[in-house]
This record gives C-alpha cells, structure tokens and sequence, in this order.
C-alpha cells in the first residue's frame, strides 16, 4: 500500500481520484469546452500558444486537456493521489496519445526535492511565458 493509500485508510486524506474516475465516465465535449472558457477567461486570453501549463494537483486533468486543446506549448500535469494521475494519463489516451508536450506524472507539491526536479520556471517553459494553475485539497 502506497503513502497516499495509507492515508486514505487513516482518514487523513480525502481520495479524491475515485471521484475523478467516475467523472471520466460521464464526461462529455461539453464539459471540455466548459473548461476551455474558463480556463480562456481566468487567463484573459484566448490562446495557450507560446505559454506552459503547470498543473499542480491536475484532478481530473480536464484543465491541462483544456490548455492543450488552447495550444499551449507545454503542459506537465501532477497529482499526489495515483487515481487522479491514472485519470489525467485518460484524458490524453482519449485526445493527445501522440504528444509529447504533455507530461504527466504522480508528485507531491509540498515535497521539496519533487519540485526541484521539476526545475525552474525558466527551464520548464524553455522561454516560453509559464502559467501555474495549482489546487489545494
């Protein structure tokens, strides 16, 4: 059993991918293009081109789906709960299988040495702008 899953079982942490899963079930173009328009609107612009997304704690993954259906440049999409990585990796199966400007991977954004292996801003964006979209939950 992994930390993650120990800490469901203890109650300390809320498995927030099962839910994440069962949203993939109904999710539908709709609720894609819902996320585009707000993701569109919190960023005041109407393309991701020339822009990096890092999704910190990526859920579902819909709005790193929805930074690349905005061409972003670059998206690297990261969870603590295996679930929601397993339901982010989903979502690019489903619309991006081929890229490889999406990455996606299981992190811990209070884990100090996971982040600096993330690098700087600078190096993740390769001189593009960088946009953070990060939840806590």
């Amino acid at each position: 059993m992994n930390t993650h899953s120990q800490e469901v079982s203890r109650g300390e942490r809320y498995g927030f991918g099962k839910n994440w899963k069962r949203f993939l079930r109904t999710m539908d173009e709709e609720r894609v293009h819902e996320a585009e328009r707000s993701l569109r609107e919190m960023l005041q612009m109407e393309t991701m081109a020339g822009k990096s997304l890092l999704d910190a704690g990526s859920g579902s993954g819909l709005f790193s789906l929805a930074a690349m259906r905005l061409g972003a440049d670059r998206v690297h999409s990261f969870d603590y709960d295996p679930h929601s990585v397993a339901c982010t990796k989903e979502l690019k199966r489903r619309f991006f299988p081929q890229t490889d400007k999406w990455t996606i991977e299981e992190g811990n954004v209070l884990d100090v040495t996971y982040l600096s292996r993330l690098g700087s801003l600078t190096s993740f964006t390769r001189g593009a702008s960088c946009i953070i979209r990060a939840t806590c939950g």
